[in-house]
């Protein structure tokens, strides 16, 4: 390491992040965390480098069934891509919203799909411009997984907060 210019990295973790730590030191089966930390950051910069080229990461069983792994992180979109969509920060939401207003690209989407309007209707229905409703549909269509993942958690979280997701049944 002759020559090497050597800086310290100090961070404060929690107990349990310090526990996720050790965990991801034995997964990895390194000898210290830092390299644990480090094998897993070249882990992330790999996948990252195939979602940059376009490509979707896929798990494979022993049946042969390739179910797509889902990597919102790393497959958030550009921002430059879309005129009139944008990332807002969400603790775990990775989906566009609609620039200037709290509203989910899904959201317009999902009311339209219900609903069967079409581009000019849902237009006219949320105050949009027809060409922001059109790149919505593009967006939304183009990510499916995505949006298909969130909306699972979002049901999972209101289910898990006791919130009742069909209606009762009338007797």
């Amino acid at each position: 390491m002759a020559g090497t210019i050597l800086k310290r990295q100090n961070f404060n973790v929690t107990p349990e992040e310090e526990s996720e730590l050790q965990r991801l030191r034995e997964v990895m089966a390194a000898p210290s965390i830092k390299d644990a930390l480090l094998r897993a950051a070249r882990i992330v910069l790999a996948l990252n480098h195939e979602v940059l080229e376009g490509n979707r990461i896929y798990s494979g069983s022993h049946s042969g069934k390739e179910t797509r792994i889902l990597l919102p992180d790393l497959e958030a979109v550009l921002p430059a891509e879309w005129k009139y969509l944008t990332a807002r920060p969400h603790s775990w939401k990775c989906q566009l919203y609609v620039k200037g207003r709290k509203l989910t690209a899904a959201n317009v989407w999902y009311d339209m799909l219900a609903n069967r309007m079409t581009v000019p209707e849902a237009a006219e229905n949320w105050d949009l411009p027809d060409a922001a409703v059109a790149e919505i549909v593009r967006y939304c269509e183009s990510h499916r997984d995505l949006i298909g993942m969130e909306a699972d958690e979002e049901k999972r979280l209101l289910r898990e907060n006791g919130v009742a997701l069909e209606p009762a049944l009338q007797v």
